[in-house]
């Protein structure tokens, strides 16, 4: 027998836990949210989950804002404790990178984000276990903060569910249906048919082999970042702040279990992935000696830092490194969230609530329907960025 929903939404990632948290907090009908495998098995459950504002866009500051203020006060609004620490970060450069790197810091000021410049001087007084060049420059955002992945994605279900949303985990979307050019629904792995005048796509990897089914042609690729974990030698008193080394192209973080995750910047050179659902989760020691050295550049005490090995995870990215995220013009009541390219923690709760303002005809800001939308690419919109990192646009 046929089932029915208001709103199906695939994917069981931040994204989707975040947009059924939303749209049930509306009143809009029954959500039903549908992950084949478990919550966060995919992009978000390795993420680094780091929250932080410095974007070279107004719309992606304003959405990074929000989310970070959302974060923040999950645990008091929600009552569920999501590992929220706010260590602040550090965007290293050089005098070469001077007029972008204070120009964003100039907008990211006017929207309220507490940062600023610090010469090699002050880096040095602010930090001084690590190593600076005489032209080093760096925005020091204090703000910055990151989640546990885990909790968060699960905290975000658990406060859908409260809110009224349903999901259902082990139960997969085989088959999207269409009645000619609108949506009408969700046929599952087993077999079942669930009705729907709205679909919503949050698949994450596996958000491309949704749209291939239907004939649509976006430009999602999935590519595996490697990540590293050091633990600091135990005469190292202070956890570092955030780093984006755009200097040494890595960004590393504390994590909670007193271990410091380190990945690349750019994922240009990373390996695709053509099924997710099998994939190299490991790590090679090429990378694990890449990021050791990167490490230890900036911060001489990890020299003898004990190697735990490291993952593979998976990236959805597109070719300006940002979302596409809105209404699919083909299929009227098809919406799509995918190829947040890294991106996908700082601006899920702004996604969330943008997209259910898209399908309530509310508003979505501070999301902007225009910036990230899903047909940008093909009216050569891209959104360009100031740095040669694409992920920090």
């Amino acid at each position: 027998m046929d089932e029915t929903a208001d709103i199906i939404i695939i994917g069981g990632g931040v994204m989707g836990t975040s947009t059924a948290l939303h749209l049930a907090e509306q009143g809009v009908g029954e959500v039903l949210l549908l992950e084949k495998s478990s919550l966060g098995a995919g992009s978000s459950g390795k993420s680094g989950a780091i929250l932080r504002q410095h974007y070279s866009h107004e719309v992606s500051v304003r959405m990074a804002r929000t989310s970070l203020q959302f974060y923040e006060n999950f645990q008091a609004r929600y009552d569920r404790e999501i590992g929220f620490c706010q260590p602040g970060m550090l965007f290293i450069a050089n005098e070469a990178q001077r007029e972008a790197l204070e120009r964003n810091v100039e907008l990211q000021r006017s929207l309220g984000v507490d940062t600023q410049i610090l010469d090699a001087a002050a880096l040095r007084a602010a930090e001084p276990h690590a190593r600076f060049a005489d032209d080093a420059l760096g925005a020091w955002e204090p703000e910055a903060a990151y989640v546990n992945p885990v909790k968060t994605v699960h905290g975000l279900a658990a406060a859908a569910q409260e809110a009224g949303a349903t999901i259902r985990t082990g139960i997969g979307a085989a088959e999207v249906l269409r009645d000619g050019g609108a949506v009408r629904g969700v046929r599952t792995d087993g077999d079942t048919k669930i009705r729907a005048d709205v679909v919503v796509n949050t698949a994450g990897p596996w958000a491309g082999q949704i749209l291939d089914q239907l004939g649509l042609d976006y430009p999602l690729q999935v590519v595996r970042p490697e990540q590293a974990f050091f633990e600091p030698p135990a005469d190292v008193e202070e956890r570092p702040t955030m780093y984006a080394d755009l200097l040494n192209g890595v960004y590393w973080k504390p994590e909670q279990s007193d271990w410091v995750r380190v990945g690349k910047l750019a994922f240009d050179d990373d390996e695709e992935v053509t099924n997710p659902d099998h994939y190299d989760e490991g790590v090679s020691n090429d990378f694990v000696s890449f990021a050791h050295s990167a490490l230890t550049d900036r911060l001489p005490a990890f020299e003898h830092a004990v190697s735990w090995g490291g993952c593979g995870a998976l990236y959805t990215v597109t070719p300006d490194s940002h979302p596409l995220v809105g209404a699919v013009p083909e299929v009227e009541g098809l919406y799509l969230a995918s190829g947040f390219s890294g991106h996908g923690f700082k601006l899920a709760p702004a996604v969330g609530r943008g997209l259910t303002g898209l399908i309530t005809e509310t508003d979505p800001a501070p999301f902007d329907p225009d910036f990230l939308a899903v047909d940008r690419l093909r009216h050569d919109r891209p959104v360009t960025v100031p740095y040669s990192y694409s992920i920090l646009g």
